[in-house]
């Protein structure tokens, strides 16, 4: 597994890598998405995305969201998904889906890409996500259901 928590004045500071459905939840004024963020960004958090959130993000944006969508993801950390990470993700739909469960491609590598860099996984499926290597958040009180 990748970096993890890093200690900072007394406290322990985290990476978050932000699932698909908390960036459009931003850029679209869902409920408490952005003070959450603001908070996390205020404790010296850092807020990252992946490749496949961006690319995500980048197909769902409309019209209009399209200059807000990007001066949001360009000021997020970029984590690579790396060799690790889609090997993980690989484990994840095989290991899932002898338990009867499908995992789908985009969400493997999305907590893979956080496992291998020691994120946060911060989502508001908290159910398309259950692997137990890999710390998932969710900002929202009614998550499992977006």
């Amino acid at each position: 597994m990748g970096p993890g928590p890093t200690p900072y004045r007394g406290r322990v500071l985290s990476v978050y890598l932000l699932d698909t459905t908390v960036l459009i939840g931003y850029l679209r004024g869902t409920a408490d998405v952005a003070p959450a963020l603001l908070q996390l960004l205020a404790d010296g958090h850092t807020l990252a995305t992946s490749c496949v959130n961006l690319a995500e993000v980048e197909r769902g944006l409309r019209p209009r969201e399209r200059k807000r969508g990007e001066a949001l993801t360009d000021r997020l950390r970029f984590l690579d998904t790396d060799r690790e990470a889609a090997r993980r993700a690989g484990r994840y739909q095989a290991d899932w889906a002898r338990r009867g469960m499908t995992i789908h491609t985009a969400d493997a590598l999305v907590a893979g890409t956080a496992r291998s860099h020691g994120a946060v996984l911060v989502t508001h499926n908290l159910a398309d996500f259950p692997m137990r290597d890999v710390r998932v958040e969710s900002l929202a009180e009614d998550s499992g259901d977006g």
